[in-house]
């Protein structure tokens, strides 16, 4: 079953292929961090190169990016732990637990991730690219080669009707109108949103809110990084969008990873508790690992390491931050005051985040 799940991920390839292969310049991924060396790459595809980031508009505030990053990470163990809430018999013990856990890292801290759980590159799709980023490619074109695929047809239309991308308006029933309506720069992201869709859809009866409520933060958490880009960092737009979806592949790996190594031993339900430690614990270095096998632009890499000189790392923070108290609160787990309250203890103002949000 865990093959059904990560089966999926191959989709998720095609949509940050889209952006990652217009980045391509042949600038070689940078060197792994000192926090990352434990996951070394193995030869898979290529991606490369950067786009210089625009100035900082005048008059908006910096932003501590450490703060804002443990702040979010707070935010989303709260939800994982809402995912995980589904009370479970058999419990193991605290020792059974460790070794449980050891089974789990050592399944992750290898320098080759198993093929079983690692997303391949699709071959999808390399006449979409070219028509998808060239500017002389007329919208019927990229219509014609978006419709060869039924299944992606039909998300990108879901898509541009979502209240993410169209405030109003009769609906959007043609790829060419989604063109006209929302542009081919919001395009390249309803592509790469639709294409990772798949990959969190659950197939597993343990825990499946999990996927799903990854997912929702996930759709959430591009559309408010790309608004906070937009404010900031203009040419960062798409950018942004991809390194939330890099970040979300880590904690479907090791929440698939985990129910797997407990399949092994059905005597004990799966801990909710350990399973929220080990997302917190293992997901960013695998989403640093599957980034660095795909020779990632520098940026990327740098944004998903943490570097806090990185632009497209506080976009990454806040486009999360902004998704899982979105969640949390539709949950009504949190109420607006605590929403308030969390975003000034990441020094971020209410009035900025909600223009983000209304963008």
């Amino acid at each position: 079953m865990l093959a059904i799940v990560i089966s999926g991920a191959g989709i998720l390839a095609v949509g940050v292929w889209l952006g990652l292969r217009l980045l391509r310049s042949g600038a070689a991924a940078g060197p792994p961090t000192a926090a990352s060396a434990s996951l070394r790459s193995h030869p898979n595809v290529g991606f490369a190169a950067a786009v210089a980031p625009d100035s900082t508009e005048p008059g908006l505030s910096a932003v501590d990016v450490d703060r804002i990053r443990t702040v979010s990470k707070q935010a989303a163990d709260r939800l994982w732990k809402l995912a995980f809430a589904a009370p479970s018999q058999n419990q193991a013990s605290e020792l059974v637990n460790r070794r449980i856990r050891d089974n789990i890292v050592a399944k992750l801290q290898v320098d080759t991730l198993d093929e079983k759980y690692f997303p391949r590159r699709p071959t999808l799709m390399p006449q979409l690219l070219q028509a998808v980023n060239d500017p002389r490619a007329a919208s019927e074109k990229i219509a014609r080669i978006i419709a060869h695929d039924p299944v992606l047809t039909a998300e990108v239309l879901r898509l541009a009707n979502s209240t993410l991308h169209r405030a109003a308006g009769p609906p959007i029933e043609t790829i060419q109108r989604a063109i006209v309506v929302c542009g081919v720069d919001a395009l390249r992201g309803m592509l790469a949103t639709a294409m990772l869709q798949p990959v969190f859809r659950a197939t597993r009866k343990n825990f499946p809110r999990l996927p799903r409520m990854l997912w929702e933060r996930t759709e959430h958490a591009t559309r408010a990084a790309e608004s906070y880009a937009l404010e900031r960092h203009p040419r960062d737009r798409f950018e942004s969008q991809l390194v939330v979806l890099l970040s979300a592949l880590g904690p479907l790996v090791v929440y698939s990873v985990t129910l797997d190594v407990y399949a092994r031993n059905p005597h004990f339900s799966p801990n909710g508790d350990l399973c929220v430690a080990l997302i917190g614990d293992l997901a960013p270095q695998i989403s640093r690992h599957i980034a660095r096998n795909w020779e990632t632009s520098p940026r990327l890499l740098a944004a998903l390491d943490g570097d806090a000189a990185e632009p497209l790392t506080a976009a990454l923070h806040v486009g999360e931050l902004l998704g899982s108290l979105s969640l949390l609160e539709s949950q009504t787990v949190i109420s607006g005051a605590e929403r308030r309250k969390v975003l000034d203890s990441a020094g971020l103002s209410e009035e900025s985040m909600s223009r983000i949000c209304a963008a």
